[in-house]
């Protein structure tokens, strides 16, 4: 955790002296609590984990406590702009959920203090980006990752966009874990056929996939 905020913010903590009082604990999200993403950090016992596309931390807030109840001396990378995806803006009933200040979103504002009141600010590190230049920052670092969680836009080009970006991040042998997967490409038929045609470019094993998510080992 340490040497990962030395690189990523220069050793400050970015969620000190956050106003958590100001902030009531909202964890809404999709499938935060899937169990590949906890059985994943037992089996594996990760140092890094990558989350791409946050929203407010449900997911983070998952890996985050099972890594701190396992006494695992890693951290949850959270990569997200926290300004919504174009369909947030789309929809009536999520344009409300980006808690808009004087015209702009202040999702980070809800995810820190989520991070806080659940108390694992220790095992997190945000990383304000979008998916390209964030994985341009990890990469000049030399910061690879044990596990990556994708769960950003769900367009075909942004799926493929994200596995292009994030796979050569993912060390030999580390875990892949992909959202709104599901069988026949039910729901999000992009994402379906995004992760399909990139899986048959690259060598991996173990694939599998449950309840909207599908996990895989780079080979």
């Amino acid at each position: 955790m340490d040497e990962l905020r030395q690189k990523l913010w220069k050793g400050a903590n970015p969620l000190a002296g956050f106003p958590i009082r100001l902030i009531a604990e909202d964890s809404q999200g999709w499938q935060s609590q899937h169990p590949f993403l906890g059985s994943t950090i037992e089996a594996i016992r990760p140092r890094v984990v990558i989350e791409v596309g946050v929203w407010k931390g449900g997911s983070t807030l998952t890996m985050a406590h099972r890594l701190k109840d396992l006494g695992i001396d890693g951290a949850v990378i959270a990569v997200d702009t926290w300004l919504g995806s174009w369909d947030h803006w789309v929809q009536p009933h999520w344009h409300e959920e980006l808690c808009f200040v004087n015209g702009y979103p202040h999702l980070f504002e809800k995810f820190a203090a989520n991070v806080i009141h659940h108390g694992v600010q220790d095992f997190v590190v945000p990383l304000p980006l979008d998916s390209v230049n964030a994985r341009n920052v990890i990469s000049a670092f030399g910061i690879s990752a044990d596990m990556i969680h994708i769960d950003g836009g769900h367009d075909y080009a942004a799926v493929m966009m994200d596995l292009i970006q994030w796979w050569p991040v993912l060390r030999q042998g580390g875990v892949f874990i992909g959202d709104d997967y599901n069988e026949n490409g039910t729901g999000w038929p992009d994402v379906f056929r995004a992760v399909n045609d990139f899986l048959a470019q690259v060598p991996h094993t173990g694939f599998e996939f449950h309840s909207g998510k599908c996990r895989v080992i780079k080979a």
